[in-house]
């Protein structure tokens, strides 16, 4: 699987001038062949804490990917905001090549040392997807932190996806959590973050794909994307020479 990871420098609270950036980027992901493209977290907005300005109030970031998704034949994945209630809910959506919604995950763990929790409320389902011939998961920024979540995956997990707007100070943390996610789960681990600035926050980039043995992926930079070769093949091949997930135990862990 060929994925386009995206670090676009996302425009405050601008959907107009975001869409436009990422319909670009969809164009040249789908000259390039790529079967998916991988955008930050809150992708048309930033990380906002304004729900009620930023939230989707009809569906139309939804219908507004899928649609790109069936003109340009590319599956996407992009984040984006919905209110149900008093506190809104962080969503990491992908579609596939059709526009088809193959799974819409609500980040389970709003950031309470940044403020997130007091505006938007935890999801309760982990979520992964066919898609082309890989099983994937999918995490929002951070959840990387918390690695009982994604050892609920299912054993055959190929890739997780990870989207976020995780800011400069602590890159430390994202590259070495990623590469222990990767470690761990014995499965890709591709992370997309933003980059530029936003609410007070400044953002390097960092977008990266972390090979099973824990190593970096060789990428390729285009003007808009980095694009990166997912071998379900290879994965499952150190997963056959190294077995370690195997061995867990999760009725003790529970106890």
């Amino acid at each position: 699987m060929k994925v386009a990871m995206n670090s676009m420098d996302i425009a405050w609270e601008n959907k107009r001038v975001n869409s436009e950036w990422c319909q670009k980027s969809v164009a040249e992901a789908a000259e390039n062949q790529a079967d998916v493209i991988l955008f930050p977290e809150m992708t048309l907005t930033g990380f906002s804490m304004q729900v009620n300005k930023i939230q989707d109030k009809d569906g139309e970031s939804v219908r507004f990917f899928s649609e790109l998704a069936k003109e340009y034949n590319i599956a996407i994945g992009f984040g984006y905001v919905t209110k149900n209630g008093e506190k809104g809910r962080n969503h990491f959506c992908l579609v596939n090549r059709k526009g088809k919604v193959l799974e819409d995950y609500e980040k389970i763990h709003p950031f309470s040392y940044g403020g997130e929790s007091s505006a938007y409320e935890g999801g309760e389902r982990i979520c992964h997807a066919r898609l082309e011939d890989l099983t994937c998961g999918l995490f929002i920024c951070y959840d990387l932190r918390f690695p009982e979540a994604f050892q609920q995956l299912p054993m055959d997990t190929d890739a997780v996806f990870i989207i976020a707007n995780w800011p400069k100070e602590r890159l430390a943390h994202w590259y070495t959590l990623l590469m222990a996610r990767a470690i761990e789960m014995q499965c890709y681990v591709v992370g997309v973050n933003r980059t530029g600035a936003g609410g007070g926050l400044e953002y390097r980039k960092s977008s990266i794909a972390i090979a099973p043995e824990g190593i970096p992926v060789p990428t390729e930079q285009k003007e808009c994307n980095r694009y990166v070769e997912l071998s379900k093949e290879a994965r499952r091949s150190y997963v056959k020479g190294f077995p370690t997930r195997k061995d867990r135990r999760p009725d003790i862990y529970r106890a």
